[in-house]
């Protein structure tokens, strides 16, 4: 790698490491001890398929895994890819919430492909955009197997998985993107329906307005060779810059109450979307902040993930 490119790679990856830890820290909210199982508010999945390969022959593709959770079923189900949040830095297809949200679709008729992705700062953003975009083309070739269709396929995400699950439901037409382990499948990763939870929208607003005290690093990374470099990326990694007539229906489910202001982006976003033509709808969890479905039981979280299912069916099923 020449050196100019290697400075943009860290310079611009330093800048994005601060949103991830300004993601991380809202997500490090006091745990509650659950007061009983997945299984007593809506979710059930009788079969659960771990560590499921879904790319290889690129670098750490020992990462690059899925869960499969279902019911059994005749006939084939809606699929769904699940994307883990955890500010692209950390986290798992273990997540509790994650879980949850993937337990409660199977149990309302979908074959649910819960994935891992490869983390920063090893691996940009663009790697894992590319990962997400690699899992679902092989759900579209593997469905089958697992009893899905490959014609009905969604995507669910929250937090830094939002951000990524919304880069596959409206950029996956973009040829700056190469999907994971997929580089001849004549299959594209575009999906019917997305649901996104409180994601980042606009990479570049939402650094800004989250960065106090670290105007000099915006200052020192966005000028000059190395910002226009940046900003040359964020065109491609900031979902706002994909939203168009082409966006599949959308939903998104946001705390008002999100301490990194990501709240009034849902909201426009929404907005956006409807004036496109594109059904789009907005969940508020009136009073709470970022990552509020870690207490998978609070009646809130409960009824975004119904809000979800009512919203996919009017797209995959019927």
């Amino acid at each position: 790698m020449k050196s100019s490119e290697a400075r943009f790679r860290y310079s611009g990856w330093f800048l994005l490491l601060i949103l991830a830890l300004l993601l991380l820290d809202s997500c490090q909210t006091l745990k509650k001890k659950p007061p009983g199982p997945h299984e007593n508010y809506g979710a059930k999945a009788e079969i659960v398929i771990k560590n499921v390969a879904y790319a290889e022959g690129v670098p750490a593709a020992e990462m690059l895994k899925l869960d499969v959770y279902s019911n059994p079923h005749p006939g084939l189900w809606p699929a769904v890819v699940a994307i883990h949040g955890g500010a692209w830095i950390k986290g798992d297809k273990e997540m509790d919430n994650k879980v949850y949200v993937c337990q409660v679709l199977a149990n309302n008729g979908y074959v649910v492909f819960n994935i891992d992705y490869r983390l920063a700062p090893e691996f940009p953003i663009r790697d894992q955009i590319e990962d997400a975009m690699g899992a679902v083309i092989w759900v579209k070739e593997h469905a089958k197997e697992y009893g899905a269709d490959p014609e009905r396929v969604g995507v669910v995400g929250g937090s830094a998985g939002g951000h990524l699950g919304a880069m596959v439901a409206w950029a996956s037409d973009d040829e700056y993107f190469k999907p994971t382990g997929h580089p001849e499948s004549g299959l594209d990763s575009e999906v019917k329906v997305a649901a996104l939870y409180y994601p980042v929208i606009d990479v570049d607003r939402t650094l800004k307005e989250n960065g106090k005290g670290m105007a000099w690093l915006g200052e020192s990374v966005l000028a000059g060779a190395v910002g226009k470099k940046y900003q040359g990326q964020l065109k491609h990694i900031s979902p706002m810059n994909h939203i168009d007539q082409k966006c599949v229906p959308t939903i998104l489910l946001t705390g008002d109450a999100d301490e990194l202001k990501l709240y009034p982006q849902s909201v426009e976003t929404v907005k956006k979307l409807k004036e496109l033509g594109i059904d789009a709808e907005l969940f508020t969890a009136a009073g709470k902040k970022h990552g509020f479905t870690w207490e998978y039981w609070d009646p809130v979280s409960v009824d975004s993930v119904q809000a979800i299912v009512k919203f996919f069916d009017r797209y995959m099923k019927g």
